[in-house]
């Protein structure tokens, strides 16, 4: 029975679903709104600042602070603050992908989503919830659980529900 809960938690906390992020968003142009806008050149960093709005193809982030990071004249980074701060997305199969948190960062080169504090995401009806929340966009790969800077006094949980896929057999005649 203990190896049975242990095959559970351990495929809850690593599920791997076979659809990817939308492979056309990368070469989509990205538009941003904002308030505000503090751009450093020579950083190859640009910060907006009040009610950020950021759309990619299917991509949209929305925050309070949106900080996004240019490598080689390429997106590489994109980090945002908010109450929560919001991420959308669909995939190639047209799934939506939603998250939040009180912090996002979004590394373009490897694909990775990062959500701290208040983190939740809602992927093909399974939807996870904890204060740290990996999710790797492009091999469809979520990690959850307490992030290494938590206190050790908090003993923070994974919430995690997952829907079966349905049969297509029933429906059948």
């Amino acid at each position: 029975m203990k190896q049975l809960i242990k095959a559970i938690l351990f495929f809850s906390l690593f599920i791997c679903i076979n659809a990817i992020a939308k492979t056309t968003d990368k070469s989509a142009p990205l538009h941003i709104e904002a308030d505000q806008l503090e751009m450093r050149e020579r950083d190859n960093v640009s910060i907006y600042k009040g009610n950020v709005k950021i759309t990619r193809g299917s991509m949209i982030i929305n925050g309070d602070t949106i900080i996004i990071t240019n490598k080689n004249g390429k997106l590489y980074r994109i980090e945002a603050n908010g109450k929560p701060a919001v991420f959308f997305q669909l995939n190639d199969l047209d799934e939506a992908i939603s998250a939040e948190g009180y912090y996002i960062d979004y590394n373009e080169k490897n694909s990775m989503l990062e959500l701290k504090e208040k983190a939740k995401l809602l992927k093909n009806k399974n939807y996870f919830s904890s204060e740290h929340i990996i999710y790797n966009t492009l091999k469809d790969i979520v990690r959850a659980g307490k992030h290494k800077a938590s206190p050790e006094t908090e003993t923070p949980r994974v919430k995690i529900t997952i829907y079966p896929e349905s049969d297509k057999t029933t429906n059948r005649q």
